[in-house]
């Protein structure tokens, strides 16, 4: 059993069900600006949904510019950071942002690694690739959340906006 309660099969599953939602929920043709504010406050708007409130940041990758951002009551600076630090194990993993986190368990690795550039690299849940096609577009991070509800928010908002079902985890990714 790994430190936060998740086997290697558990890992190595979710890692199966990250790898199809990224296959499902992208979008046809293009993302730009009024893809990105539609997506932006479909998962703003699922707020009332949860108890405590979240940030949504949906960054631009050809630049690096922010395409729509959103702070829940109470969520500022603290939250952002741990958004970006998702952003970036996402992009360093070229997956949503708890796949290091699942690779190491899969692979029976310590997580201390995984976890030693918290908050600049967060591989937690909270993170995903937005792609156009084959191409990764933009990245929607949320953060605010726990026990992997920020991953749900994301995928729940791209399954409204985009009219698709995906699986979910078995277990609790974190």
């Amino acid at each position: 059993m790994a430190e936060n309660g998740i086997t290697a099969a558990e890992a190595a599953e979710a890692m199966d069900v990250l790898v199809a939602q990224e296959r499902e929920l992208r979008y046809a043709a293009r993302f730009g600006a009024a893809e990105a504010l539609e997506l932006g406050v479909a998962a703003a708007q699922l707020a009332g949904d949860y108890d405590e409130a979240y940030t949504v940041t949906i960054t631009r990758e050809e630049d690096g510019a922010v395409a729509f951002q959103w702070l829940g009551e109470g969520k500022g600076a603290r939250n952002l950071a741990f958004a970006a630090g998702k952003r970036a194990a996402a992009l360093a993993s070229g997956h949503a942002s708890p796949w290091a986190q699942l690779e190491a368990i899969a692979g029976g690795r310590p997580l201390d690694e995984v976890w030693a550039r918290v908050p600049e690299v967060c591989p937690s849940c909270g993170a995903f690739p937005v792609r156009a096609g084959d191409e990764w577009v933009a990245t929607i991070a949320v953060s605010g959340l726990h026990d992997g509800l920020d991953h749900e928010v994301i995928v729940r908002a791209l399954e409204q906006v985009l009219g698709k079902t995906v699986p979910r985890f078995a277990v609790a990714v974190a």
